[in-house]
């Protein structure tokens, strides 16, 4: 039996971005969604991995890219955020099928 690993935001976010990859190409070469995707449509599938990860590998970096109002010490917090309930799942989804513990950060309920 596996053990379980903690992991802080860079290692969790540098392991969505490789499975995320792997996703995406496994769906441009079998020209078919995942099957927790709801419909067929493999192309929209890969575009809204891609959106939900888009940020993650930069997200790593210690630089001054982003807006203050995005600076979190975090570096999870901003796509945590703005991913959604389906995105949130699929982060949780992930990172559980590669045994690794990961603490979320708060959700901003500011609107």
């Amino acid at each position: 039996m596996t053990k379980r690993r903690q992991v802080d935001d860079q290692t969790a976010a540098a392991y969505l971005t490789y499975m995320a990859v792997l996703e995406i190409r496994s769906m441009a070469r079998r020209r078919k969604a995942l099957k927790t995707w709801p419909d067929d449509d493999y192309v929209a599938c890969i575009a809204w991995l891609s959106d939900l990860v888009h940020n993650l590998a930069g997200g790593v970096r210690p630089t001054r890219r982003w807006p203050p109002w995005r600076e979190h010490k975090r570096p999870m917090y901003w796509t945590w955020n703005v991913a959604g309930p389906a995105g949130r799942e699929w982060i949780l989804a992930t990172l559980e099928k590669g045994r690794l513990d990961w603490t979320p950060p708060p959700i901003n309920d500011r609107r």
